[in-house]
């Protein structure tokens, strides 16, 4: 992680000295959530907390472009905000079918790869998430507590075209940890079966 950190740095602070070979720019998108046939989590003492629906989210940040021969190389430093719903029911203290609602604010560093073909760019990479905060209605559940890690990965590939300073991008984002994987319940960690996905509408403004 540090040497991804280090590299994605080093990318941007060489910036003034790759003139003509370096884009520098900003990104703003939404994006969709998904989880495929995601499974329920049993708590100790019966209760069940299933994934039941996620709202579109937004991100936003910057990017350079560092062009390589027919290749580039693209670091970004994105600020992304996902808001899930659960649905929480069980016989303990008569709760039943509850919805309740979690949000994530991540800074996500993908460092792609890709191939420029006349205006359409092909590229791919991976990506790693640093959790920043998270506002959960599940905090004003007895014996739940969160426990996130440092940071996660996961890959990147997409597609976008150039029109003028602008760039559309049309991505697909796949993760390598499980959904989930920061609920702990009475000292057990949990997690959902299933792996978040995303599928990411970007735009790009090149700002030099």
């Amino acid at each position: 992680m540090k040497k991804l950190i280090i590299l994605i740095s080093t990318c941007f602070l060489l910036l003034p000295r790759a003139e003509a070979q370096v884009q520098f720019g900003a990104k703003f998108g939404i994006h969709s959530f998904d989880l495929n046939s995601p499974s329920d989590i049993i708590t100790p003492d019966n209760e069940n907390i299933m994934f039941s629906d996620a709202k579109i989210g937004f991100q936003g940040g910057i990017y350079s472009k560092i062009q390589l021969g027919g290749l580039f190389l693209e670091p970004r430093l994105m600020l992304h905000s996902t808001s899930v719903e659960y649905t929480f029911s069980g016989d303990n203290g008569g709760i039943v079918n509850n919805v309740v609602n979690e949000n994530f604010t991540n800074l996500d560093i993908p460092l792609l790869v890709g191939l420029d073909l006349a205006l359409i760019d092909i590229y791919a990479g991976p990506v790693a998430h640093l959790h920043l905060n998270t506002s959960s209605d599940l905090f004003d559940w007895s014996g739940y507590d969160e426990r996130f890690d440092t940071a996660q990965f996961g890959f990147r590939i997409g597609t976008g075209i150039d029109i003028g300073k602008i760039n559309v991008g049309l991505e697909y984002e796949g993760n390598f940890s499980k959904f989930g994987e920061h609920i702990t319940i009475a000292g057990e960690e949990f997690s959902f079966d299933s792996r978040p996905s995303r599928l990411i509408l970007n735009i790009g403004i090149r700002i030099f």
